[in-house]
């Protein structure tokens, strides 16, 4: 079985069914990792498939200096984003978001709607390599191996991002926690 960068660059060379092998080999992979970054199946699988598409067309771009998952990842990756620039509000108005009287439990706090939009807002401050590191890991629940391999660090590096990621977190987050 060929790898990943022997199928791109048959591909890049002309060979029809290397791009196909590499969708085959990578879009359930791409799908589950752009779930928790979309939070809706439809739109994660619209991601998916758009990914491929602008990879398909910039084939010739793709350099080799990281994971093939890694450079479609990241274009699955900012295609979300844009598109939930595009979706989203320009500020979120907190005043409305309110507690009720009684104080609820920690986990009734994680599972509230409210805290879901907070969180997802605040994760949307990160930069996008915070936010790949904690997707991955906090959403994924993917280890720090798997993490430096789909993104192609060290696992130093993935661990050094995901501490200045949660820290930002709790900063940002520090009224829920």
């Amino acid at each position: 079985m060929n790898s990943d960068s022997q199928l791109v660059q048959s591909a890049q060379q002309g060979d029809p069914t290397a791009f196909g092998d590499l969708v085959r080999r990578n879009q359930q992979a791409l799908l589950r990792a752009m779930l928790p970054v979309t939070e809706n199946h439809e739109e994660a699988q619209d991601i998916v498939q758009e990914a491929f598409i602008q990879a398909y067309r910039n084939l010739d771009s793709f350099r080799g200096d990281s994971a093939f998952f890694t450079w479609i990842y990241r274009i699955a990756f900012n295609l979300a984003k844009a598109r939930h620039r595009k979706q989203r509000p320009l500020s979120i108005d907190t005043s409305s978001l309110s507690m009720p009287t009684a104080e609820p439990s920690a986990e009734q706090q994680f599972e509230s709607s409210e805290f879901r939009i907070i969180l997802r807002t605040a994760i949307a401050e990160l930069s996008i390599n915070h936010q790949q590191v904690i997707i991955l890991r906090e959403l994924e629940e993917l280890d720090y191996d798997e993490i430096a391999q789909r993104l192609d660090l060290s696992v130093g590096t993935v661990r050094s991002r995901l501490h200045r990621a949660r820290g930002q977190l709790r900063e940002l987050l520090q009224q829920w926690l």
